[in-house]
């Protein structure tokens, strides 16, 4: 099961007030439904918001509502709901907010989200009815679709009141309300009440950032260690070239013990060298001498 899935799920375990109930419907509708005909349909490719459609129908109108499964090709299957004429549609919508003024609107009623539990419970239904969100393994987005401009619009204004500050784009016909920071995500799972799902995104953000410091870390050690080996096969071959040409009793007395040590132990760093020589002397005091070899050599 995909991350939305499994937020999705989540949510769909929530109990909660008649009023919430009703919120949450209102939000699910909205962004799942569609006019088609004398009909109100409801589209998901989710079998339990399927499930709470029934559900908060049943507890609130006490009516039941099938659910018809068609396969939708190898991408799984679609769940439709048809609020007809017989169900009493116009009354049903008028008080989900949905029907004003003789027709359907697709809007959110400020009455049905003046407390905060409803506009919580709105949000909910909103992202149960058109929402996901990536696996935070990968990516973090947070988004939610419609194609009406004015439940978009009403629904960023809802984030706003919420605390919250979203971006909305068109995407192939569709307004896109999204939030890509990863706090805030979380955030908003919370608010909605996915707080399983909420920690299983931190965990992952906790996780990455791990990962991402050690590799830093590794790259940093691997980048000095190989630019200590580049630098102590330049010492040898300048030290090789200087005793093949003068040989070893011309180097400085003060020169010739480093220069048979660097010899002799090429994987030593300096730190290591400067500790062997008698008496020893500090890594810059090394790196000194060493280029003062280097130098002889260039001389040649």
């Amino acid at each position: 099961m995909s991350f939305s899935g499994e937020v999705k799920q989540e949510l769909c375990r929530i109990r909660s007030k008649k009023c919430c109930k009703k919120a949450e419907l209102a939000g699910i509708m909205a962004f799942c439904g569609i006019v088609s005909g004398a009909d109100f349909v409801l589209k998901t490719e989710n079998e339990l918001v399927a499930q709470r459609i029934q559900e908060l129908f049943g507890t609130l109108f006490a009516a039941a509502l099938p659910v018809q499964k068609t396969k939708r090709g190898t991408k799984g299957e679609i769940y439709t709901i048809r609020l007809t004429q017989q169900e009493n549609q116009r009354m049903v919508l008028t008080q989900l907010g949905l029907y004003r003024n003789g027709m359907v609107k697709f809007s959110i009623d400020p009455f049905l989200i003046q407390d905060d539990c409803c506009a919580r419970a709105y949000l909910r239904g909103a992202f149960l009815g058109g929402g996901s969100v990536n696996s935070p393994q990968r990516s973090y987005h947070f988004e939610i679709e419609t194609h009406y401009f004015g439940l978009s619009r009403d629904l960023s204004r809802l984030f706003f009141d919420l605390d919250f500050e979203v971006k909305t784009v068109m995407r192939k016909g569709s307004y896109v309300t999204y939030i890509k920071d990863s706090e805030k995500i979380g955030d908003v799972l919370a608010l909605m009440g996915a707080t399983s799902s909420m920690m299983e995104l931190y965990n992952a953000k906790i996780e990455k950032e791990v990962k991402n410091t050690v590799n830093r870390r590794v790259n940093c050690e691997t980048a000095n260690l190989t630019k200590t080996a580049n630098a102590a096969v330049v010492q040898i071959q300048s030290i090789r070239r200087l005793v093949a040409k003068k040989g070893a009793d011309a180097i400085p007395e003060h020169l010739r013990e480093l220069a048979e040590l660097r010899l002799a132990f090429p994987e030593a760093s300096l730190a290591e060298l400067g500790a062997m020589l008698s008496p020893p002397i500090s890594k810059s005091g090394v790196n000194h001498r060493l280029r003062k070899l280097m130098e002889l050599a260039e001389i040649l």
